[in-house]
């Protein structure tokens, strides 16, 4: 069977594409194209991202089922003459001959993967990279390493360990206008409260740290759905002196921010977290902190120990908040990185903060890439070149 005509799969990702057409076609396909489509969402609140992947089919080799057909062919058709048989015994022993020759080939074929592409595919699963990831790796290693230099197992590593390091994007510090308006989404569970406090008390202790005047600081709470989010939120603004306040409406929050902005230099809004396919809500919360003329610095805040699918589904739901960059919340629950990392290059989110425990505020920093690379699982890494590379910013 031989169909060369493009043919198209609307999907969530291309990763979720890829699985698709490898369920339907094997490696007996090639993607030509692809385009980004957005779509109405519930109530038209928000837009649905898709991938439309644009793809042809492998013409197929004739395989052994087709020799064998032919084989039942000619045997129903054989004459009874001794001659004819001699002749059909040795074309069917030709045809056998061929069907094992292409069957010794696609086994070669499948299995034609360089001892070093391999191994380079091997640390980039135990890392729990995607598959599309993976795929983009493989196929940039084969396309700028010289046949002979894939021999050299250190100088691809090291290159790859470069790659890596170049899709990570790590979000510039920005000086914001006071009072300058912190705002934390995402769904229940990634910690998004204790981080809010994390930051809070950072920005005191840097102060403090420098010897400059402390800054004004105010906590906020719109959660309405997790029990005791508020008194948690005041049992840490104690201890930091730091007011906090409860908003159930985007009235209620406006009224704080024009009763507050003059006299404070920090607001920091905790939010209720919702299931990614939670429409109605997530939609509510949007419509809350829709508050006109007062500008939002927002953090989609998301677990590092999550499935790559479960992060790509929220980062695809909660785009609707404009979000500025990622934070990512239980390093220390995970040794590998490669299903957030991977998501977030996809779809172009950079990151602001890790979190690693529950303290406060010890465990919170700026993303690092050196850091991210260090963390990697079975490579060598020359600490002193990615140090180098991947400059951090003061």
């Amino acid at each position: 069977m031989s169909d060369q005509s493009v043919k198209k799969i609307t999907v969530r990702s291309v990763e979720e594409g890829r699985e698709m057409l490898y369920q339907m076609y094997r490696d007996n396909y090639t993607i030509v194209d692809r385009k980004n489509e957005f779509k109405p969402g519930f109530l038209g609140l928000f837009q649905k991202s898709y991938v439309v992947l644009y793809y042809t089919v492998k013409q197929k080799t004739q395989t052994s089922e087709d020799f064998q057909s032919a084989q039942e062919k000619i045997l129903k058709n054989t004459a009874t003459d001794t001659l004819t048989l001699k002749q059909n015994a040795a074309m069917l022993n030709m045809m056998q001959e061929i069907s094992n020759q292409v069957s010794e080939l696609k086994s070669a074929t499948k299995n034609d993967v360089h001892p070093t592409i391999a191994k380079i595919e091997s640390l980039l699963e135990e890392n729990e990279f995607t598959h599309n990831f993976i795929s983009g790796i493989s196929g940039r290693i084969r396309t700028e390493f010289a046949l002979e230099e894939l021999e050299n197992f250190k100088l691809v590593e090291k290159r790859v360990v470069d790659w890596i390091g170049q899709s990570i994007s790590i979000a510039p510090v920005i000086t914001h206008k006071l009072p300058h308006v912190i705002v934390l989404v995402g769904p229940t569970g990634v910690g998004k409260t204790t981080t809010l406090s994390k930051l809070a008390a950072n920005l005191i202790l840097t102060a403090r740290k420098a010897g400059q005047t402390e800054p004004v600081v105010r906590l906020i709470t719109t959660d309405r759905t997790r029990v005791g989010a508020e008194d948690q939120l005041k049992r840490w603004g104690a201890m930091m002196e730091v007011p906090v306040d409860k908003a159930e409406s985007s009235e209620d929050l406006k009224q704080l921010y024009d009763t507050h902005k003059d006299s404070t230099d920090y607001i920091l809004v905790d939010t209720s977290g919702y299931s990614p396919n939670d429409y109605e809500n997530i939609g509510k919360m949007r419509s809350l902190l829709d508050l006109p003329n007062v500008p939002m610095d927002t953090y989609l805040t998301i677990s590092a120990d999550k499935k790559a699918s479960d992060n790509l589904k929220i980062i695809q739901n909660y785009e609707v908040f404009n979000f500025g960059s990622v934070i990512i919340t239980k390093c220390d629950e995970t040794t590998t990185y490669g299903n957030v990392l991977s998501v977030l290059h996809e779809k172009h989110k950079s990151i602001s903060y890790i979190t690693d425990g529950q303290k406060v505020p010890r465990n919170i920093r700026r993303a690092s890439v050196v850091e991210f690379l260090k963390n990697l699982s079975g490579f060598t890494i020359d600490r002193i070149h990615i140090e180098d590379t991947f400059p951090e910013e003061n």
